[in-house]
């Protein structure tokens, strides 16, 4: 039995290496210190408003609080974004906060973008402490705060289903 290897062949057996490497060395280990976060108290935390006011995650106490980390350069947050923007209203009435919290772009840029996008849910920016708690170190990402101000889970990368998870399961 003889066995070509056509550039088609090829392709295929790097995109199943390249999955295999993303799963074993990247989401695995995201996943293991983010299940090591959970039940770490954020209260004290501080992000910034749009004005560069000082906003501590401990006004958010008494709501679930949803926290999606995202960029302007990243595309799949690009996609992910009107999906929240769809289920703002649903998840407000369900008496959980989301907010967008940018870990590295100055205000101006998020302010154009935001325009650009009609960004419906409150955006907010990260001095670098926040991201660093959460070991965020992949964008998007969501995490999920309960209503103590304790860390219930994080979730990264883009996700279609997206608004069921929000909805439904947390």
């Amino acid at each position: 039995m003889t066995f070509k290897f056509s550039f088609s062949r090829l392709i295929w057996i790097a995109m199943i290496g390249f999955i295999i490497y993303q799963v074993g060395f990247t989401w695995v280990p995201l996943w293991q210190k983010a299940t090591k976060l959970q039940g770490v108290d954020l209260s004290e935390v501080v992000i910034e408003d749009e004005k560069g006011q000082p906003v501590y995650l401990s006004k958010f106490k008494g709501k679930v609080l949803i926290i999606n980390f995202w960029a302007s350069w990243c595309i799949p947050c690009r996609l992910e974004i009107p999906l929240l923007n769809g289920i703002y209203p649903r998840l407000s009435a369900k008496n959980k906060q989301l907010i967008g919290v940018n870990p590295s772009e100055s205000q101006e840029k998020i302010d154009t973008f935001r325009q650009q996008t009609a960004i419906s849910f409150p955006v907010y920016r990260d001095r670098g402490e926040l991201s660093k708690r959460l070991n965020i170190q992949v964008i998007p990402a969501i995490a999920v705060i309960d209503k103590n101000g304790m860390v219930k889970s994080i979730t990264y990368g883009f996700r279609p289903w997206i608004q069921a998870y929000l909805l439904w399961w947390i």
